[in-house]
């Protein structure tokens, strides 16, 4: 006998961890769901998950389970996801979740180039870190940009792109320490601009190159890069950048790079395990990558 659909079942209540949610992505009754949970309880005569008040909680068997059949399940639903999309039915509507000045600095051609094969409508979330991984989680988004590795075993991912953080100051103090070795010290004595009050770019930076913290006086937090740039640009402190928010600034003078440049960021294309089951996030994950892998040899040397 074949238990491949109690096994879905299983699967996507361990990755949920309620089965309300569970019997809702498969298109299902809880008690169908309950029932196909209790079939594989039988089946490896021990029980898999521990009901609690607001869900449910795998055991150590069902651990197990889920990380000897969790990816084969998906394998198949993939392949199968692949057979109907050659009949179209990666057609429809994609939800993608990423940070506003990436989307709109970098990822245009990318998405431009998604929307040109006419087969999926395209509609975009920004947010912050919290923000996206959150519409991840609840199905809001199906896709997400993001600059942090997911480290929750429910996400897949692939590197879409890197990013060089750039320490940039306002103009006119900037002329005045250019020639200066920069410092913590240095830095310490002059406003800084950031992207919230953990200072993430900034303390990373100051981590990697100088081994000290920052305490900086905050002139102003402002959870949008792209007007943090603009804030510089016009007078106040300085910041921490991505090198693609303000190489330009530099060329025109407008903002000055100031002591080494900074670490590098990885950016990451994530989903949910057992999202590409559907072919249009299939497809889309597909036209994204190649797009940004055509992008990346196009920067090498000759």
């Amino acid at each position: 006998m074949s238990y491949l659909t109690q096994l879905k079942t299983f699967v996507e209540v361990y990755r949920s961890g309620n089965i309300t949610r569970a019997a809702a992505r498969l298109h299902m009754s809880q008690p169908a769901v309950t029932s196909h949970i209790q079939a594989m309880e039988n089946i490896v005569g021990k029980e898999l998950f521990i009901r609690k008040a607001r869900g449910v909680e795998p055991t150590a068997i069902a651990d197990d389970l889920a990380l000897q059949v969790a990816s084969h399940i998906d394998t198949l639903e993939q392949k199968v996801a692949s057979i109907r999309s050659r009949a179209s039915t990666d057609y429809g509507t994609l939800h993608l979740a990423g940070p506003a000045e990436y989307l709109s600095q970098v990822a245009g051609p990318a998405l431009a180039n998604l929307l040109q094969a006419d087969k999926v409508n395209l509609v975009i979330h920004t947010g912050n870190k919290s923000n996206i991984y959150h519409l991840l989680e609840n199905d809001v988004a199906e896709l997400a940009i993001t600059a942090s590795e997911p480290t929750d075993a429910m996400y897949e991912y692939q590197k879409l792109d890197k990013e060089r953080l750039i320490l940039v100051m306002n103009r006119v103090q900037g002329k005045l320490l250019r020639e200066r070795e920069m410092s913590a010290e240095l830095l310490n004595q002059h406003k800084v601009v950031t992207y919230d009050e953990q200072l993430p770019l900034v303390r990373r930076y100051f981590s990697e190159v100088f081994n000290a913290a920052c305490e900086s006086p905050v002139a102003a937090v402002c959870p949008d890069i792209r007007a943090i740039s603009s804030i510089i640009k016009a007078g106040i402190g300085y910041s921490v950048l991505p090198d693609y928010l303000c190489k330009e600034g530099i060329a025109k003078g407008e903002l000055v790079a100031l002591g080494k440049p900074g670490p590098e960021n990885d950016v990451y294309l994530v989903w949910k395990k057992g999202a590409l089951r559907h072919p249009r996030v299939d497809f889309a994950k597909d036209v994204i990558m190649a797009f940004a892998n055509i992008n990346y040899l196009s920067t090498l040397p000759d």
